[in-house]
C-alpha cells in the first residue's frame, strides 16, 4: 500500500492546482451574460471580462466546444472591445454574430474562423449627442469661424 501513496499524493496535488488554476482564471475572467450554445449545442459562447492590460477593450468573447469543461486550459478569445453591451447571437449551427455597441476604442475580431464556425462582428458606434440650442432654431455663431 506504502508503494501507492507517492502517486496518489502527486495526483492529488496535481488535481488541486489544475483546479486553483481554472478557479483563478474563472474569476479573472468572470462570465458577464449566460453562455450561449449553438443550434446543435456542440459550440458554445460567453461574454467575460478581460483583465486590464489583457486585451484591447474589457470585454471579450470566448468560443469553447461543448464539453471543454476547463476553460482555462485552451482558451478560444475570438473578440475583444470595450463596448457598452456584447451579444451573441448564432444563425445556424456554425455561423456566430457578436454585436458590439462599441463605448470606445476600436473593437477587434480576434479569430473569424474557429473549427467550422464562422464569426462575424456588427459594431454600432454610439455618436455623441448634439448640444442643446435654444428655443426658436436659431443656432449659435460660430467664434473660432469668424477671421
Amino acid at each position: 500500500m506504502n508503494k501507492f501513496r507517492l502517486p496518489l499524493a502527486a495526483l492529488a496535488l496535481a488535481v488541486l492546482a489544475l483546479l486553483a488554476w481554472e478557479f483563478q482564471w474563472r474569476w479573472r475572467h468572470a462570465l458577464l451574460k449566460p453562455p450561449a450554445p449553438s443550434a446543435d449545442a456542440a459550440w458554445v459562447a460567453e461574454v467575460r471580462a478581460l483583465p486590464a492590460g489583457a486585451a484591447p477593450g474589457d470585454r471579450g468573447v470566448f468560443l469553447r466546444g461543448e464539453h471543454a469543461w476547463l476553460r482555462s486550459l485552451q482558451p478560444r478569445l475570438v473578440f475583444a472591445g470595450d463596448c457598452e453591451q456584447v451579444e451573441t447571437r448564432w444563425f445556424g449551427a456554425r455561423r456566430l454574430v457578436i454585436d458590439c455597441e462599441l463605448r470606445a476604442g476600436e473593437p477587434r475580431l480576434l479569430q473569424p474562423l474557429v473549427g467550422d464556425v464562422v464569426i462575424e462582428l456588427v459594431v454600432q458606434r454610439q455618436f455623441a449627442r448634439a448640444p442643446s440650442w435654444p428655443a426658436g432654431g436659431t443656432t449659435a455663431p460660430c467664434r473660432a469661424c469668424r477671421g
